[in-house]
Formats: C-alpha cells, sequence, structure tokens
C-alpha cells in the first residue's frame, strides 16, 4: 500500500495537451490525482507517483466506482473531481443540416461523461464529508459564437448541470464551480494551462 496523501482528485478530459500540462501542477499542489482515460497513454504526467492513470469505460459503473477506490487508496479523502471536457466540433448553425448529429457530438465529449462520473461520486460525498466539483464551460456562452453553436449549446448544459446541483446537494455537502476559460494556449489574449490550473486549485480550496 503507497504511502496515502491527504486528499485525492478524480480529472476527466486529463489526457489531452491541456490535461498534460495543467496535471503536474495540481499534483505539485500535493493532490493524489486519478485520471481517466479511454486508452493506454504514456509520457512524463502519467508516469508520475502521484498520478493513476485508470483505463476503461464510463458505460461500466463499477468501473467508475474503482476510481473512488483508487482514490481512497492514495489518500484519506477523495476531495474533489475536475473535469477539463472541452471537445469541438463546428457547425453552419441550428439552422443548418447536421447541427443535431454535431450536438450529440458536443453532448457525447463535453456533458455525457461528466454526469456518468457524478451518478457514482456524488453518493459517495453523501455519506464521506462532502467534495467540490470544478466544471469547465466557456466563454462561447456569452456571446455569439459562428460556426460553434453545437459547442456553445453544450457548455451551456454544462452550466446548467451546475446549477441542478446546486439545487438538490446543500453546498456544505457538494459545492459546485464552474470555470468559463478563454481559449487555452500562449496567445496575447489566451488563458495559459497554468492559469486554468490554478483557477481550479482555488476553487477546490475555496470553504465555500
Amino acid at each position: 500500500m503507497p504511502e496515502s496523501t491527504q486528499e485525492a482528485l478524480i480529472v476527466l478530459g486529463g489526457t489531452g495537451n491541456l490535461g498534460s500540462q495543467v496535471l503536474p501542477i495540481l499534483a505539485d499542489a500535493g493532490y493524489h490525482l486519478v485520471v481517466f482515460s479511454r486508452r493506454q497513454v504514456s509520457g512524463p504526467p502519467y508516469e508520475d507517483p502521484r498520478v493513476s492513470l485508470v483505463v476503461g469505460s464510463l458505460d461500466d459503473t463499477a468501473f467508475v466506482d474503482s476510481m473512488v477506490k483508487t482514490a481512497l487508496q492514495h489518500a484519506r479523502t477523495l476531495r474533489g473531481a475536475l473535469f477539463l471536457n472541452g471537445g469541438y466540433t463546428g457547425d453552419q448553425g441550428i439552422g443548418a443540416d447536421g447541427f443535431t448529429e454535431a450536438l450529440q457530438i458536443m453532448m457525447d465529449k463535453n456533458v455525457y461523461p461528466t454526469t456518468k462520473v457524478l451518478s457514482r461520486i456524488l453518493p459517495h460525498w453523501q455519506t464521506h464529508g462532502g467534495g467540490k466539483i470544478v466544471l469547465t464551460s466557456a466563454t462561447a456562452v456569452e456571446k455569439r459564437f459562428a460556426k460553434g453553436g453545437a459547442y456553445a449549446t453544450s457548455k451551456m448544459a454544462v452550466e446548467s448541470l451546475a446549477r441542478q446541483i446546486q439545487r438538490e446537494y446543500d453546498s456544505e455537502v457538494v459545492d459546485v464551480h464552474v470555470l468559463r476559460p478563454k481559449i487555452i494556449g500562449t496567445n496575447e489574449g489566451q488563458n495559459a494551462p497554468a492559469d486554468l490550473a490554478q483557477e481550479m486549485l482555488e476553487a477546490i480550496g475555496s470553504s465555500e
């Protein structure tokens, strides 16, 4: 049995380019990270002993439960769940052919994985001291986003999901935060991965 740290985080969307930059920052903050992946990946972030890569299907509730068990093998408590889901598919608008199909793709990437995990984690937190959720929306929900209506709609669904969780759970049990990062990158006006990681840490560490 490895030495336990104080707290663990479950991370979805942590195996892309963004995740590979954010994970080391989260681990350096003292958390053990349980990172979901549909396939085996390799590289420095995933070989770090502070990171447990778990490969499987979110359609398997036993697998999702095993993510919680893995977290508790490495830490005393499951502090939170971070959702970096950021899939993007362009479209020509609601009135164009293919919008429904594009929206289905976006919901499959940005919403349904989150609900599949939360359906198992929320009951755990009800009986094990509560936890924090950090969902990733986008500035696309605030303004006109040409050729990205399906993406923006899926991110609006993420924010609606957060509000529904707040209706169903007392904030002392489940504390929900929604981040709206700009495009992640290194150009002027964009959010650097380190900025997003810091926002997540502030949300996880907040008392409200």
